[in-house]
C-alpha cells in the first residue's frame, strides 16, 4: 500500500492519526509536571498534639505547641516549640526536645508535665487555657496503624 492510499482509507487513517497523537504526547511528557524529590511533612511522626495561645512579654500573641511524635528505632520524643508556624519547615529543632526515650508511659508523664506547666503560666496571666492532657488511648491507634501498615 502506497502512502496515499493509507491517507484515504478510513481504518488505517485512524490508526496513523493516533501514532501521532500519541508522539505530541510523548513529547510533553520529556520534562517533569512535577519535582522528581518531594519532601515528607517532618509532622507525619507526630502522634498527639496540643496548641495554647498565649501572650509574649510584649503583650504579642504568640502560639505555643506541644507534640509527642516516634522516632527511629523506637524512640518517642516530647517537644515544645514557640510560634512553629513562623519557621521555615515543621522540622524538630534540637532545643524543641523535652524528652527522648523508649517507653511511652515515660513520654506522656513528660508532655502532660510540660502541658500543665504552660497551662498554669498562661492562667496566671489571665488567659484561658483549655487543654486535654495526652493520653495512651489517642496515641495507640495511630501506633497500630503503623505497626500494622508498613
Amino acid at each position: 500500500m502506497l502512502a496515499n492510499h493509507v491517507a484515504r482509507d478510513v481504518l488505517l487513517r485512524g490508526a496513523a492519526l493516533e501514532k501521532k497523537r500519541e508522539e505530541i504526547l510523548e513529547d510533553r511528557h520529556e520534562t517533569r509536571l512535577y519535582p522528581g524529590y518531594m519532601k515528607r511533612s517532618s509532622r507525619e511522626g507526630r502522634y498527639a498534639e496540643r496548641a495554647l495561645i498565649g501572650v509574649d512579654d510584649a503583650g504579642r500573641e504568640e502560639r505555643i505547641v506541644l507534640w509527642i511524635e516516634r522516632r527511629a528505632e523506637g524512640v518517642w520524643a516530647v517537644a515544645r516549640a514557640v510560634n512553629p508556624q513562623l519557621r521555615e519547615s515543621d522540622e524538630t529543632r534540637p532545643e524543641d526536645l523535652i524528652f527522648e526515650g523508649y517507653e511511652l508511659g515515660d513520654a506522656l508523664e513528660r508532655a502532660n508535665e510540660a502541658l500543665e506547666d504552660d497551662v498554669v503560666v498562661l492562667e496566671g496571666d489571665g488567659r484561658e487555657a483549655d487543654a486535654r492532657p495526652f493520653t495512651r488511648k489517642e496515641v495507640l491507634p495511630l501506633l497500630e496503624r503503623w505497626f500494622f501498615n508498613r
